[in-house]
Parts: structure tokens; sequence; C-alpha cells
């Protein structure tokens, strides 16, 4: 049975990406555009990964990463952003409870290994 990931991301582009990128390696992906529908979609896909964006619209990174830790949901997280501001909040997701970290843009080499090393597989 492949392991389910949930992507969070308001960007499709890089949403789209990730979902072909892990796919590719046998991972089952859902998506959803923003933290709110994160949150939801974490009750009923109950992932073995969460990736999050750091800046969303809605909901920032942060929160959303906050809000499942209050909810006692103990699946690893990786945080990524690309900007400015995301990159500065981006060591502080660990202290709310991501497991690992992740500059946008990646390579393909990088971040699978951040997956496989958040799901225990490396």
């Amino acid at each position: 049975m492949s392991k389910r990931i949930l992507v969070v991301d308001d960007e499709s582009t890089i949403t789209e990406l990730i979902d072909v990128l892990l796919s590719g390696e046998g991972y089952e992906v859902v998506t959803a555009t923003n933290g709110t529908s994160g949150l939801e979609k974490v009750d009923s896909v109950n992932p073995d990964l969460i990736i999050t964006d750091i800046s969303m619209p809605d909901m920032e990174g942060v929160e959303f990463i906050s809000r499942l830790r209050k909810k006692s949901i103990s699946t690893p997280i990786i945080a990524m952003s690309g900007n400015a501001v995301g990159m500065n909040f981006l060591k502080a997701t660990r202290l709310f409870g991501a497991t690992e970290t992740i500059l946008k843009p990646f390579s393909t080499q990088e971040f699978v290994a951040a997956v496989r090393r958040s799901l225990s597989e490396e």
C-alpha cells in the first residue's frame, strides 16, 4: 500500500509539480489549495505526510501547522517557502511542529530525499 501525502499550497503549478513528482515515486498524492481545505482533508484523508507552503492567503502555514498540532495530529510535516516573508518563518515552523523544511525552488532529488526522510524511508 502506497503512502498518502497531502500537499497544501495555493499555487496550482506547485501542487501539480509535486503531484507528478511524488506519484512517479509511487506515492498517493492529495492536494488542497489553502489551509482551511487542508485541515478538512487531514481528517478525511488521514495522510502519512503533510507538505505545506508557508505563505498562503487564507491561513499562513505556521497557523496551519499549529492547528494540526493542537488537534494532536502527529503526522510528519514538511514546510516549504520560496518568498522572503516565508523564508523568515521557515525556521520558526520547527517550533510549531514541522519535521522538515525546504526552500523553493528545490531540486527533485532534494525534495524526494526530504519526503523519504520524513516517512523514515531513508
